[in-house]
């Protein structure tokens, strides 16, 4: 593959994170980004902090695929540093923020009874589970940085699978794309979107569809739909939540 033809392939990352910024401008926007205009009510500063924070991953990213795009792979490395540094400032605040979803709730006046509370924990357990993944994909890209193929592709479901939240049913592109699969399905599946994308820019670039790509997908669906409801139905972990938000 010549230089130029590596450049013209990397532009499907550059792409593919404009995506997804535009994404989290319609999933978020009332809610977080022009939440002056449309609600008088400020949000808590730690979750201004963790839309900042997300923010800037996705910004990230796409900076990344824009030097790689270019070919400045030294400036790529160097900035990799920082990408460290913020995904552990997803996860942390993306923890503080499910660990204060239920007392959030409670004084918003939506959590009321004893089994809303029940309710809130499986949703508290199910964020947190949900950042598991995310840690192990960002230390694998780290780990394989200088495996190109590989790399690139875990920093993708890596950004994809923090996407999820965008297209719950609380948010508008979830309002607006659940009810074309109801009753069928229980969700849009939002990432099988991504998955076709990633697909055909194997197709295209290798004419074969890369191991990262697939199976990636797969153990991370599988961790969707049966580890996480393990942890979540978890007795300990159930335990330990209870004696925190008692605490």
């Amino acid at each position: 593959m010549t230089d130029s033809t590596r450049l013209h392939h990397n532009r499907f990352f550059v792409w593919t994170a404009l995506a997804m910024l535009a994404v989290l401008a319609l999933a978020f926007g009332k809610s977080f980004y022009l939440r002056p205009v449309f609600s008088d009510k400020p949000l808590p500063a730690y979750l201004i902090v963790h839309g900042v924070v997300m923010t800037l991953w996705y910004l990230l990213f796409l900076a990344q695929a824009s030097l790689a795009n270019i070919g400045r792979r030294d400036l790529h490395r160097q900035l990799g540093i920082a990408g460290v540094l913020l995904a552990l400032g997803v996860v942390a605040t993306g923890a503080f923020v499910h660990l204060n979803f239920i007392g959030r709730m409670q004084a918003a006046g939506v959590i009321t009874s004893p089994q809303d509370v029940m309710r809130g924990m499986g949703f508290v357990l199910a964020g947190l589970a949900s950042l598991v993944p995310f840690v192990i994909l960002i230390a694998l890209a780290v780990g394989l940085r200088r495996k190109a193929a590989l790399h690139k592709r875990l920093m993708f479901w890596a950004l994809v699978w923090t996407l999820g939240p965008a297209f719950s049913n609380s948010r508008p592109l979830g309002q607006w794309l659940d009810p074309l699969v109801a009753p069928h399905l229980p969700f849009f599946p939002s990432d099988l979107f991504w998955l076709a994308a990633l697909l055909a820019y194997d197709w295209k670039t290798l004419r074969r569809l890369h191991p990262a790509t697939y199976l990636t997908f797969f153990l991370l669906a599988f961790y969707f739909f049966f580890v996480t409801d393990w942890l979540v139905g978890s007795a300990l972990l159930q335990g330990w939540l209870q004696a925190y938000l008692q605490s």
